[in-house]
C-alpha cells in the first residue's frame, strides 16, 4: 500500500490541530498532506464531487479513482468487491435492462428464449424479470457464473456460449438464425461484443 504515504505534520503541529479540533475549528483533516482522501459523512448528505462513490451504510465517501485499485477503502472492503469490480466494466444495468425490454417489445415476451433457454418465457420472469437479468449481466465475471447465479441449465449456458462465440468470430448468420432482424443487428452485435470484450467467455 505504498500509495497510502506517511503525514509530514510535525507533532507540535498535530497537537495544535489537536486543540483547534477541540474548539470547534472547521479544519478539515483530510486535506492535509498525506491524509487518505475519504471523508465520513451522515447518511442523509450527499457524496462530494470530488469523492463521488458512497460505501455501503452511507458514512463513508471515496474518490472513484479508488475502486478497484486494489486496495480496500470502504470499511468494509465493498470498493474491491469483484462484482462491483466486473459491473464497472460492463453497460450500465439501466442500459442492459432497456435493450432487454426492446427485443421484448420487437419480439414478444417469450423470444428471449432463443438466447437464455426455456427460463427466459414470459418476459424473463421465471429468471427474476428483466432487472434481474441485467444486474446478473453486469456483475457475474464468466458466462458460467452467470447461469450459477441465475441457475440456468447447463445445456442453456452452452447454448448462450455458442452465441457469444459465434458474434466473437464474426458470424452474423448465428444471429439472424436467432430472429434478429436487420435493423438490429449492429445493436444486438455491439452488445454482446461488449460483454466478451470484459471478460464473460473467459
Amino acid at each position: 500500500m505504498g500509495r497510502h504515504s506517511s503525514s509530514s505534520v510535525s507533532q507540535g503541529s498535530a497537537l495544535v490541530l489537536v486543540l483547534l479540533a477541540a474548539t470547534a475549528s472547521a479544519i478539515d483533516i483530510s486535506r492535509l498532506p498525506g491524509h487518505r482522501h475519504y471523508t465520513k459523512r451522515s447518511a442523509e448528505r450527499e457524496c462530494m464531487a470530488y469523492e463521488p462513490f458512497r460505501c455501503p451504510g452511507g458514512q463513508v465517501c471515496i474518490s472513484i479513482q479508488y475502486l478497484c485499485d486494489g486496495a480496500p477503502d470502504c470499511p468494509d472492503g465493498y470498493d474491491e468487491n469483484p462484482k462491483l469490480c466486473t459491473a464497472a466494466k460492463r453497460p450500465p444495468v439501466e442500459e442492459t435492462a432497456s435493450f432487454l425490454q426492446s427485443l421484448l417489445a420487437s419480439h414478444g415476451p417469450n423470444y428471449l428464449e432463443k438466447l437464455f433457454g426455456s427460463k427466459a418465457r414470459n418476459a424473463l420472469q421465471p429468471l427474476g424479470g428483466v432487472e434481474a437479468v441485467a444486474v446478473a449481466l453486469s456483475e457475474s465475471q464468466t458466462i458460467d457464473s452467470f447461469g450459477d447465479t441465475l441457475h440456468l441449465m447447463r445445456s442453456d449456458v452452452e447454448h448462450l456460449r455458442s452465441v457469444f462465440m459465434a458474434v466473437e468470430n464474426g458470424d452474423i448468420g448465428m444471429l439472424k438464425s436467432l430472429g434478429i432482424k436487420d435493423s438490429e443487428l449492429g445493436d444486438v452485435k455491439f452488445f454482446l461484443e461488449k460483454l466478451v470484450n470484459t471478460g464473460f467467455l473467459d
